[in-house]
């Protein structure tokens, strides 16, 4: 009798794996399916596409669903959001996707088959990435704490309502650093809770194109961060968790975001030999620090963003034209790995220069 039964369980197996072949893929629920396919209507930010070509594999966005989280779930790897972010251009902020919203999915095996192997150059070719670590195909352009403290050009205004008013020791300290106690201008009224993070900002300059001469939008720089510790109805006291820079009364405070670091994948830097890749083009159009020139592992603001098709985790050649009259050929001065995007602007970090970069030289899309 149950030599029967197991017989009998083992001829069903084939039709039920017959039936799971046969289901439609754009039925499954939760998971990763493969066109052509036709979006349902639904709200969002965006102006998602309607349709989904032939053999292209896609997600469809749910409550609670992050790039990050669907990287770590179909790539493998969460840092590697960027592609999927890159490859969905109708998505203006990564931070935030719709459920509905459909996500075109990266095919990675390439990338991710060689990660941990050998590769076609020595690790003393003063290549960017970890000491000693030449083995690896893929590492992170930078640590969190360079992200969250990274400035950034807005050509947009931003909600400054929320402020730093001062801190605890009243008029006898006017810059606040790591474990400070600062009051906020706003509490309870606008809906600030005990635990809420905020990162804090301070509005700096102008950002004038060094090469057209019109402005392209406001500086800000990233100060630190806190946390609120108590919260009354007009106003709230936080303890500074990382400053970044000297933090003041009038920075304003927006939600904190955690960062995510890209990874990028390990190759020889440009050099006067490698070819224009004729893809998207711009300018260094500002430094950190307010510095004159920059170097390696400075960041530097340039004038392409996602309008450009630019996306966390490209690189840029950084060239110049010696004699612009003739012209010259390209005298390449280093590499850029990019970390934040906006519409028209990008925060990115000189991953290697061979000599100083200015306000002005001329950057490429890799």
């Amino acid at each position: 009798m149950r030599s029967t039964a197991i017989l009998c369980a083992l001829a069903a197996l084939p039709l039920m794996a017959a039936r799971l072949d046969a289901q439609d893929p754009a039925s499954a629920e939760g998971g990763l399916r493969t066109g052509p396919a036709t979006v349902a209507p639904h709200w969002s930010r965006y102006k998602y596409p309607e349709t989904i070509p032939e053999g292209a594999s896609y997600h469809i966005v749910e409550r609670g669903d992050t790039m990050w989280d669907l990287a770590g779930r179909y790539l493998g790897n969460n840092f590697l959001w960027p592609q999927i972010w890159d490859l969905n251009r109708y998505v203006s902020d990564a931070h935030w996707i719709y459920p509905g919203d459909p996500l075109l999915m990266p095919k990675v095996s390439l990338i991710t088959d060689q990660a941990g192997m050998e590769e076609e150059f020595p690790p003393d070719e003063g290549l960017p990435g970890p000491e000693g670590d030449a083995a690896t195909a893929l590492y992170p352009v930078t640590e969190e704490t360079t992200m969250q403290c990274a400035h950034y050009v807005v050509t947009d205004e931003e909600d400054e309502s929320l402020r730093v008013i001062g801190g605890e020791e009243g008029a006898a300290k006017h810059a606040y650093a790591d474990r400070d106690i600062l009051y906020l201008g706003k509490g309870s009224n606008a809906g600030v809770k005990p635990g809420d993070v905020f990162t804090t900002h301070h509005r700096a300059y102008s950002v004038k194109h060094p090469v057209r001469g019109r402005t392209i939008g406001r500086k800000v720089e990233t100060t630190g961060w806190l946390r609120v510790l108590l919260v009354e109805e007009n106003t709230a006291t936080a303890v500074v968790e990382q400053a970044c820079a000297d933090i003041h009364a009038g920075d304003y405070l927006k939600p904190f975001e955690k960062p995510n670091v890209p990874l990028v994948l390990r190759r020889p830097p440009p050099d006067r030999l490698t070819p224009p890749t004729g893809k998207a083009q711009g300018y260094v159009v500002d430094i950190a620090d307010d510095s004159m020139v920059a170097g390696a592992g400075q960041l530097v603001s340039i004038d392409l963003g996602s309008e450009s098709g630019i996306a966390p985790g490209n690189m840029l050649t950084v060239y110049r034209i010696v004699y612009p009259s003739v012209p010259t050929t390209r005298n390449v001065l280093g590499e850029l790995a990019v970390l934040t995007v906006r519409d028209r602007t990008a925060t990115a970090k000189v991953m290697y220069s061979r000599d100083a970069i200015m306000n002005g030289d001329q950057v490429e899309l890799r």
